[in-house]
């Protein structure tokens, strides 16, 4: 008789453990297929989404969602397609997953999909993938762009005012940025010498900044604090001599110089700063000449400041505060000076300045989304002031937009369209307005 050492019942018990154990549910078949039929797209498609994300990891999250997606659609519907999905239930299976991921943060979540999926059908329909038809994508591509319209701020559209070309030349000439930039024009003359980083050489920094009304000078080792920008002390700056290690700390003609750089009204070389190929028109006899020349450096004046990224707060959240207040800034409704000021807490821009730990001072009391719209608040503050002393906002009790300038702010606000080409949705190209296009990664989207 064989010897029992008890291994058989260890092995039973074991067995009717594991026979307790509920199994992990089986996927459908249908849908195992098209989780593995996006898998086996993933290398086109990162290429195909490298000229929005170029991190392969964007694409490979945009994908994920699309895949979450399909999973609670074939819960929903019982069936599901990688390549022709079915407009029906888009909005509830987005908002099964959402519920199921963060309940709190569903519009974020919403929003997420509704990109990933509108970036993975237009893959689809480009590289001949699309098996439905022409109206399902059609149906399709109007519920999302519909989602994806909703998550994005409504601005006024900008109605350009017909302004003759005396009207226009008179305004501009009056402008302070026109002005200060035929002064600095005039003072680099044939050429002023600059250090391999582009920047005017210490000993240039003061004629330089005295050119655009600021009293300042080069010093090395100077201190980078830069005094609080605004109209109060813009006033009385040149009572005061700001000394500064860069000419790029020195506020307006930093901003004048790149925008003269912009407009190629300066050429940089690589140890001297000349006039550049639009100077003729700049001083042009011809009328046309002299304001296309002009509209073009306020232009892009106005876009170095919205996508300025050398600043303490989100680039894009204080972008998306600026661009409102100047597009409103067209049209009977403008935002009041003191409504921003409401909005940038005096104390919050103490603790911006200070680099004070935002968490241990103002979340528990405010919230951190009220911080955050508090914080950008606060920079676009600054830079309607900085545009204020331009001439291209009038701030007396509201940010009014000179009419001048309002053909600048339009051919500005091509930069941040949405969209590829204009949608249904969409009334013109300034309707609807991001200050960049989306990632299509499932990330949200920022500025929002």
């Amino acid at each position: 008789m064989t010897k029992k050492t008890g291994k058989s019942k260890s092995k039973n018990k074991d067995r009717r453990h594991l026979k307790a154990v509920p199994s992990a549910p089986k996927m459908p078949l249908q849908l195992v297929l098209n989780h593995r039929a996006i898998d086996s797209m993933a290398v086109d498609f990162i290429q195909w989404n490298a000229a929005e994300a170029p991190d392969p990891a964007d694409a490979f999250e945009c994908l994920e969602l699309v895949k979450l997606f399909l999973t609670a659609q074939h819960t929903i519907n019982g069936s599901s397609s990688a390549t022709a999905i079915d407009s029906d239930g888009v909005e509830q299976a987005a908002g099964a997953i959402a519920v199921s991921l963060d309940p709190d943060e569903m519009d974020e979540v919403f929003d997420n999909i509704y990109f990933a999926l509108h970036s993975y059908i237009h893959f689809l329909k480009a590289t001949g993938r699309w098996s439905g038809t022409d109206a399902a994508y059609e149906e399709l591509h109007a519920a999302l762009g519909n989602g994806i319209t909703a998550a994005v701020p409504q601005l006024p559209v900008i109605q350009v005012p017909d302004l003759s070309d005396d009207h226009q030349e008179a305004a501009f000439n009056a402008m302070p940025l026109i002005q200060h930039a035929t002064s600095l024009l005039d003072w680099i003359g044939t050429g002023k010498e600059i250090t391999s980083t582009g920047a005017l050489r210490l000993k240039d920094i003061e004629p330089a900044a005295a050119a655009v009304g600021v009293h300042a000078c080069g010093k090395r080792a100077a201190s980078r604090t830069l005094p609080l920008f605004d109209l109060e002390t813009a006033e009385s700056r040149p009572k005061t001599l700001l000394e500064v290690g860069t000419m790029h700390d020195v506020p307006v003609l930093r901003d004048i110089w790149s925008a003269l750089v912009g407009a190629n009204l300066i050429t940089l070389g690589s140890t001297k700063a000349i006039p550049g190929p639009e100077v003729a028109a700049w001083n042009s006899t011809r009328i046309e000449e002299r304001l296309d020349i002009r509209r073009m450096l306020s232009v892009v004046l106005l876009v170095g400041v919205l996508t300025d990224e050398d600043q303490v707060w989100d680039q894009e959240a204080v972008a998306g505060t600026l661009l409102a207040v100047l597009t409103y800034g067209t049209t009977d409704e403008p935002m009041p000076v003191a409504e921003l000021e409401r909005m940038a807490s005096p104390d919050l821009e103490g603790a911006l300045l200070q680099d004070v730990d935002l968490e241990d001072t103002k979340l528990e009391e405010t919230g951190l989304e009220e911080v955050y719209a508090s914080l950008a608040a606060l920079q676009a503050q600054q830079k309607l002031t900085l545009l204020a002393e331009l001439g291209l906002v009038e701030a007396a009790t509201d940010y009014r937009v000179p009419p001048v300038a309002i053909q600048c702010l339009d051919l500005a606000m091509g930069f941040f369209n949405l969209a590829d080409e204009p949608s249904e949705t969409t009334e013109s190209p300034s309707n609807v307005i991001a200050l960049h296009r989306p990632s299509h990664t499932g990330g949200p989207p920022k500025g929002r």
